[in-house]
């Protein structure tokens, strides 16, 4: 969850630029590549959050007191959505008009996006369910109420999946078998290849199997979360399912756990720290960081 968080923090920095380089054509590589200096601080007071955090909080918070999770999305999205961001150098609003126009909506239909939001807010569900089958049931339920399509709810399955298998200590190769043999994804990427070609794209159907690729070439969670943000794209959201993973695998150093939770608006940080206390989650995932290859 604040790995999710903290990837979301990290690569809202750089998305809107990539949004609005992907609409001219342009990629910038010089940019993508200076991210993966270890020199240049991850976090600093520039980063801050989007509605990947804010929705990874809401599902957080659905899980630990029971509710619906379409009541608390859309609770969200209309508590936050309707608030302008008033940030230069970034979208007028954290939420797409597309579910901001979903949660303000009468009706109680589920919207039928493909998107990748559905994903980058499940976190919480590979967190505080304890087996697998109930890991991918719960994502799907989370899904549907804004992404009821087919490509959102397998991306936030499979995702769940990944980092419920990291959370058990299963190997790459390990995750790699569940994802393409399960999932179906192609996992065949070139990581230059993506730094030097990515463009922006919201899909769950590009940026899951992106995302996990990523993790899997890393050798620690900082590791992780530059690699996610040198691709360029939707680099928030990328680095927040990349953070999500890496956190059950690797856990999170200390160093970036601290800044965080200086970032973190206190009203979100309350639920997270909810959600670890209520779940008894071993306090080793967020405290320490080991490197597993």
């Amino acid at each position: 969850m604040l790995g999710a968080i903290i990837g979301d923090l990290a690569g809202t920095k750089y998305e809107y630029q990539e949004f609005l380089d992907s609409r001219k054509g342009i990629i910038n590589l010089e940019r993508r590549k200076k991210i993966l200096d270890v020199n240049q601080e991850l976090l600093t007071d520039e980063n801050f959050v989007s509605d990947d955090s804010i929705l990874t909080t809401a599902i957080a918070e659905a899980i630990i007191y029971n509710v619906d999770y379409k009541e608390v999305l859309k609770k969200y999205g209309q508590k936050y959505g309707n608030r302008p961001m008033e940030r230069d150098g970034f979208f007028k609003n954290a939420f797409s008009p597309s579910f901001i126009k979903w949660a303000n909506s009468k009706t109680y239909e589920n919207g039928k996006s493909q998107g990748n939001g559905a994903a980058m807010r499940v976190s919480p569900v590979a967190f505080l369910f304890n087996d697998l089958e109930t890991v991918e049931k719960e994502a799907r339920k989370a899904s549907m109420p804004s992404h009821d399509s087919y490509q959102a709810i397998k991306g936030a399955q499979c995702l769940a999946g990944v980092i419920f298998l990291a959370r058990q200590k299963a190997t790459k190769e390990k995750i790699v078998e569940y994802v393409t043999k399960k999932y179906g994804y192609n996992l065949d990427y070139n990581l230059e290849g993506l730094q030097e070609n990515n463009t922006f794209n919201g899909t769950c159907e590009i940026t899951v199997p992106q995302s996990i690729f990523l993790f899997l070439q890393s050798k620690n969670f900082e590791d992780s979360i530059r690699k996610a943000m040198s691709i360029g794209g939707d680099t928030d959201t990328i680095a927040c399912m990349v953070g999500g993973i890496s956190e059950a695998y690797y856990g999170i150093p200390k160093s970036l756990r601290n800044k965080a939770l200086e970032l973190i608006p206190t009203d979100l940080l309350k639920i997270i720290i909810k959600a670890y206390e209520k779940k008894k989650l071993n306090k080793s995932i967020i405290d320490s960081e080991q490197t597993r290859e």
